[in-house]
């Protein structure tokens, strides 16, 4: 279990285990403040799973970024928060996890927004479609 994350935390078993099981492929953890943040919002499995996963690549794609291109300037935390974050909305919005849609975008900034978190870091939200 990752640290930051605590059984009576997160409310259902099956998000607990979104957030938590090491997954095949191995995927890395989410944010400690981000897991506490989904498990709050008691967010779906289906999109905590997606955030890993995202989160993931970003985190590889970071990496060999900055292995392969020392000299390109890139805020990588902000990346990877980005991409962790990106599609926090559809927990208002859980039609839009397994159909088109739009409305998590600006619901999803707002969202991070009222939770305390910088404009700079919560625009991901609300800019990753475009």
């Amino acid at each position: 279990m990752p640290p930051g994350i605590t059984v009576g935390a997160v409310t259902s078993a099956a998000l607990r285990h979104a957030l938590t099981d090491p997954g095949e492929p191995v995927l890395r953890f989410l944010p400690d403040h981000v897991n506490e943040l989904l498990a709050a919002l008691d967010a779906p499995p289906r999109l905590a799973a997606h955030l890993r996963a995202v989160h993931d690549v970003a985190c590889q794609l970071a990496e060999a970024l900055a292995q392969q291109c020392p000299q390109l300037a890139f805020d990588a935390s902000a990346v990877l928060y980005g991409a962790a974050t990106h599609d926090i909305g559809k927990t208002l919005h859980t039609d839009e996890l397994s159909a088109p849609g739009s409305a998590h975008e600006p619901a999803g900034y707002q969202l991070l927004l009222q939770h305390g978190i910088d404009p700079a870091l919560a625009r991901f939200a609300r800019t990753h479609a475009s």
